[in-house]
């Protein structure tokens, strides 16, 4: 018994050491099959690696692993190890990661035969086993509907970033979708959006879009689960073409309508995932500690570019309290300078409304971690709703093209 319960510490301890390595970790799930899920996982791991992400895709879809095949190691096994003997996923290309059960078999004609427990055990071992590199994300392909595999994973990881709904356009189609989406909810794992694939075919000869299955079920499960779109992906040959050869065609095919799309996609997928990873790092880092959080103020509330306000309240926070408050009035305006004059004061996390990823970016090379999306209340009702743990974000980025401290 003491010999099991050594076993057991030492494989949590090698299953939080990976997920530690991994910042994000996004769920792709569809309630029915043969809606292009694979497809998507596969295109958007794509484009945040083409993003310079690093990214790894864990496909978790036993019984039909389409992952290697479309990505082009079909025929590739895991052979690479790592320093502490575990294998490493397979390295795609330079920024890309795969691991997939087809990866193991010796046939890939082979069925896979498993109850429940073994899919769950085969899930540990994936997280276990396995020696993962660092990544800013791991997409998590999952088989069709509500079973074994998604329900596993989530419990097992906890910290999921987010779920991805694939579904087709039609209402048949959504039937389904909307019990995935409820699942997710039931768990307390928020939803980035939902993805509608094959939503139209665009004609090769005359360029026109042909709506094949009936719409109007994406937009009414997202006004019924107040979820966003995120991407309306058409039927586009190359799409067919791309998984069969194992080429990505995001990459490919990236200026056709369909690759613009995953790009987008993508896009909102970082700007969502990046702003909650900076927000929940700024918590961490400021609750109980000293710190100084700076809040960008016009008459008296939250100014909603920080590059335009008038004056800045720091309030200097120590075990969770407020120790000290003062009102300081800022540079003359010049983008870029905001970040270092915050930083010459101490400050170690702004809170904010609207912002660019760039501008985030640049707060966090000084050292100053970025809540974004603050609602314009009263700083004094804003500093104690993040002290009581109950501040809002919204995730809002700026969208301004003029030049200002938001780029």
């Amino acid at each position: 018994m003491h010999q099991d319960n050594n076993d057991n510490e030492l494989r949590k301890m090698l299953r939080d050491e990976n997920l530690q390595k991994i910042k994000n970790k996004i769920v792709v799930m569809s309630g029915k099959g043969g809606v292009g899920k694979s497809t998507v996982a596969v295109n958007i791991a794509y484009a945040l690696s083409l993003m310079g992400k690093s990214v790894g895709i864990m496909d978790i879809d036993f019984h039909g692993p389409s992952i290697p095949k479309m990505t082009g190691i079909e025929n590739k096994k895991m052979t690479d190890i790592g320093k502490d003997g575990r294998p490493v996923p397979i390295k795609v290309v330079n920024n890309l990661y795969v691991l997939s059960i087809a990866s193991l078999m010796e046939n890939p004609d082979d069925a896979i035969i498993w109850r429940g427990p073994m899919k769950m055990g085969v899930i540990n071992q994936f997280l276990e086993d396995i020696n993962w590199p660092e990544l800013d994300y791991l997409i998590i392909d999952c088989p069709p509907g509500t079973g074994d595999e998604p329900l596993s994973i989530i419990q097992t990881i906890q910290d999921i970033a987010g779920v991805i709904i694939v579904s087709t356009p039609q209402d048949v189609a959504f039937l389904d979708a909307r019990k995935s989406i409820d699942f997710v909810n039931k768990l307390n794992v928020p939803v980035l959006g939902i993805i509608e694939n094959m939503a139209g075919f665009i004609c090769p000869k005359c360029g026109e879009k042909i709506d094949i299955f009936k719409s109007g079920g994406a937009l009414k499960a997202a006004k019924d689960f107040n979820v966003e779109i995120l991407g309306s992906i058409p039927i586009e040959p190359g799409i067919v073409h791309s998984g069969d050869e194992g080429k990505p065609y995001v990459y490919f095919y990236g200026d056709t309508e369909g690759g613009k799309t995953f790009m987008s996609i993508a896009e909102k997928i970082l700007i969502k995932t990046e702003n909650n990873y900076n927000n929940n790092a700024a918590e961490d880092n400021t609750m109980g500690k000293d710190n100084k959080i700076a809040i960008p103020v016009e008459n008296d509330k939250l100014c909603e570019h920080f590059g335009h306000a008038p004056e800045f309240y720091i309030y200097q926070i120590g075990n969770n309290k407020v120790l000290k408050k003062e009102k300081v009035t800022p540079p003359p305006h010049e983008p870029g300078t905001i970040p270092k004059w915050l930083n010459s004061l101490g400050v170690t996390v702004l809170l904010a409304g609207g912002i660019g990823q760039g501008a985030i970016k640049y707060f966090n090379d000084f050292k100053i971690n970025v809540i974004s999306g603050c609602p314009a209340l009263k700083h004094s009702e804003l500093i104690k709703s993040f002290l009581n743990k109950q501040l809002i974000s919204k995730n809002s980025v700026c969208s301004h093209n003029h030049d200002h401290s938001c780029h």
